[in-house]
């Protein structure tokens, strides 16, 4: 059975093409993944800020694969270059990535699904007389990319904090809507010393109040 490499596939010229595929040479022996939960605000627990992070060190010998060994910058070279920006038009950016390693039912077992290389420490660690390095290794960190409409829903969650309310709506639906959870109703039922927060008249001015304050 052949060893499965892992693969790095990242935008190549277009946003999420995914075109460009990048195999290691040797496989990582672990991967470290960090996955944030919720945390808590002052009116409940709330959806974490932070994006999910992978790290894993690679691994790059030419001494073992051929002989004379090449420059092992040649492999080295097509990951660090996932830190440049080369996606986009007028404002660049970095190339979205996919980590795959191998397949599940004949589909690719994915790692992380869309993310991009936040950091890369490159070590030379081995050279030819003549000097040309033939061993190194990447320490990588990958970080979840989130659109950047996403992000800044989740760092402010309200958009506008004034609100018209609609015929039918109430504040279980209003909460629902800016804050994701309707037994957040009384936060703005405080805010705005409602007298009786079951009866909404439409066309009252209501402020929604930020979570994180």
């Amino acid at each position: 059975m052949t060893l499965e490499k892992l693969t790095i596939k990242a935008e190549k010229s277009n946003p999420g093409d995914f075109k460009d595929q990048i195999k290691v040479l040797f496989n990582p022996s672990e991967i470290t993944m960090t996955i944030p939960g919720g945390k808590m605000g002052d009116y409940g627990l709330l959806a974490a800020e932070e994006s999910a992070s992978l790290s894993l060190n690679l691994f790059f010998d030419t001494t073992l694969n051929q002989y004379p060994p090449e420059n092992v910058q040649t492999y080295t070279k097509q990951i660090v270059s996932l830190t440049q920006p080369r996606i986009g038009t007028d404002k660049k950016r970095p190339p979205r990535c996919q980590l795959i390693w191998g397949t599940i039912s004949g589909k690719d077992s994915v790692i992380l699904a869309d993310c991009f290389l936040e950091t890369v420490t490159k070590k030379l660690t081995h050279f030819l007389q003549d000097g040309t390095p033939v061993r190194a290794t990447l320490d990588c960190t990958f970080k979840e990319w989130k659109e950047p409409e996403t992000q800044k829903k989740i760092e402010n969650p309200i958009d506008d904090p004034v609100r018209i309310v609609k015929r039918g709506e109430t504040l279980s639906s209003i909460a629902t809507e800016e804050f994701g959870d309707p037994s957040l109703w009384r936060i703005i039922a405080e805010e705005n010393r409602l007298i009786n927060p079951r009866k909404l008249t439409p066309g009252t001015v209501l402020t929604i109040p930020p979570l994180n304050t």
